[in-house]
């Protein structure tokens, strides 16, 4: 029981709802690492988010190269091409491309009984047949660990460091509606926590560093830290059933608050309910309050956050994942434009995603959400829709492939960074 609700609290600390796999660097805004590390084939104790058929290996996983120590390797390639109807996202004066991803990439896990550490490193480059200015290279590098000091207590530790591309239309860049160059970011992230597992009362507490560079596409320097601390105390009523508090604050530090935008700092505290049937469901819901206020200009912002999610099994071969969220959200994304970056706002979101496995080598998903960002002190506001399906098929342990369209939709204020965009993509890929 103890280990169960460890697994479970560091995937409620890091979960979220996407896609099977990251995808390519571009395809989602917030960014995601290039690459993740590959799953752990789940076991009848652990969640139902653990055993989902959008999370869960769907073949035997590789047996990789043993390289002592209780280290193993675990290579990774894919190769993708995508065809994208509006590559600025722009309103008017479309632009469409073929585009051409590599992404190589390999994780070193161990073996050992107690106690964890990964590796992992990867690649992403991608060249555009016409608009060539939108060429980049991306790469993710980072490791991970996990001492367990007891079966009720465990310390881990995640540090990543990333180069990103944003791409146009992205939260918190508005254009004007003229076609923006690519931005690229370096984003440095650690984080550290202890997880408590005990039963009645379990938790956590931990930290987080973010350190963003912009490096391509701005024209003053945006660069910020942003330092959080959070926390859970929980109460289990019934080995399914509990209740916690979920405490954090956050400060952000711009390099230039000048140029870039006020320093602020602010807190959400949240209580909630969670409901765990071991791989059948598991739902999480809390609701709680925000407050942000600035070093300078800008005027307090508070209201009301929530949080909750969903993952649903309902047979062996299908499975659900919802969430639903609102808070302030810490959006800086600078702009070579006159129009401007918007910085902070309250994000409302909500998204569902489905899949199906109808025989054991192909997998079938699809997903939709909308989101809503109101930024106060301009008067801004984005309101998108966003839509993927594809399939994952899986020829034998080492190769699979897989088709997937993307929809994304943008209405604003001001109406001038409004867009549709559509885009189609095929991805062969290989593990050894």
């Amino acid at each position: 029981m103890a280990g169960r609700a460890i697994a479970f609290l560091i995937a409620l600390s890091f979960g979220s709802i996407g896609v099977i796999d990251s995808g390519p660097a571009s395809a989602q805004y917030p960014p995601t690492p290039v690459t993740k590390r590959p799953a752990v084939a789940p076991t009848p104790e652990e969640s139902a988010r653990d055993a989902s058929i959008l999370r869960r290996p769907h073949i035997d996983k590789p047996d990789g190269w043993a390289i002592g120590g209780g280290f193993v390797v675990y290579p990774k390639l894919e190769v993708d091409g995508e065809y994208d109807d509006n590559v600025f996202r722009t309103r008017s004066g479309r632009q469409d491309d073929f585009i051409f991803r590599v992404r190589p990439s390999f994780s070193v896990e161990t073996d050992w009984g107690e106690h964890a550490l990964g590796f992992f490193a990867s690649a992403e480059i991608a060249r555009y047949a016409k608009l060539t200015s939108q060429d980049y290279e991306a790469f993710a590098v980072g490791g991970s660990g996990k001492y367990d000091i007891n079966d009720e207590l465990a310390w881990t530790t995640d540090v990543t460091f990333e180069r990103i591309p944003i791409p146009p239309g992205a939260p918190g860049l508005f254009s004007g509606g003229f076609s923006n160059p690519l931005q690229i970011i370096q984003a440095l992230s650690a984080t550290t926590q202890l997880i408590y597992g005990g039963d009645p009362f379990y938790g956590r507490v931990g930290s987080r560093f973010r350190r963003i560079y912009y490096v391509k596409g701005v024209t003053f320097d945006s660069d910020f830290n942003v330092y959080d601390v959070f926390a859970r105390v929980g109460y289990k009523i019934t080995p399914e059933l509990s209740v916690f508090v979920d405490p954090s604050y956050q400060w952000v530090k711009y390099d230039k608050p000048s140029v870039a935008g006020p320093d602020n700092q602010g807190f959400d505290v949240r209580a909630g309910v969670a409901y765990d049937v071991a791989r059948d469901l598991t739902v999480e819901g809390s609701v709680g309050y925000y407050r942000r206020t600035y070093d300078g200009p800008g005027k307090p912002a508070s209201g009301v956050s929530f949080l909750g999610r969903l993952y649903w099994n309902p047979t062996d071969t299908v499975s659900i994942e919802a969430e639903a969220r609102q808070g302030f959200t810490q959006y800086r994304v600078a702009t070579v434009s006159t129009a401007g970056a918007l910085a902070n706002g309250v994000e409302t979101y909500i998204g569902v995603r489905g899949g199906w496995e109808p025989i054991d080598p192909l997998l079938l998903d699809a997903g939709a959400a909308v989101s809503r960002y109101t930024y106060s002190g301009s008067g801004g506001r984005e309101n998108y829709i966003f839509f993927d399906a594809g399939a994952k098929y899986y020829f034998n342990t080492h190769f699979y492939a897989g088709p997937r369209y993307y929809f994304s939709r943008r209405e604003a204020k001001p109406s001038s960074a409004n867009y549709t965009d559509n885009r189609f993509m095929i991805t062969l890929g290989a593990q050894l």
